[in-house]
């Protein structure tokens, strides 16, 4: 494999471990996009981005959360792939057997945050 580049100094393996973590980066932005759904960053500023790429996180772990438990309470028959179950989340088409999983879970969640834990002393 040939590479053009005017780093002259450096050794063709240290060039090869640059051109390895630049693929690293991104691939990493290419699941970025895919994953988080994010195709562009509306800020341009560090601020911006991290609020857009973190808010994307958090909505990302919760899905996957969810997922991950409702999977367990639908017949294998049933299951779809996790980016099904983000399109199910966007347009509120579930079937039948996923939404009565989904309420499930989020009322046994909603009890455990209303139980009263005692203090300790």
């Amino acid at each position: 494999m040939r590479v053009a580049t005017n780093l002259r100094h450096l050794a063709a393996e240290q060039i090869a471990e640059m051109y390895k973590a630049r693929w690293g980066i991104e691939v990493f932005f290419r699941w970025i996009k895919q994953n988080l759904n994010v195709p562009i960053l509306f800020g341009t500023t560090e601020n911006a981005v991290f609020n857009q790429l973190f808010a994307a996180l958090m909505t990302y772990v919760i899905l996957k959360w969810l997922y991950v438990r409702s999977t367990s309470l639908v017949i294998a028959c049933k299951s779809i792939p996790l980016i099904r179950f983000k399109e199910c989340m966007q347009t509120n088409q579930w079937q039948v057997e996923w939404f009565i999983a989904i309420a499930k879970i989020l009322d046994k969640y909603v009890y455990l945050s209303r139980l009263q834990i005692p203090e300790t002393r």
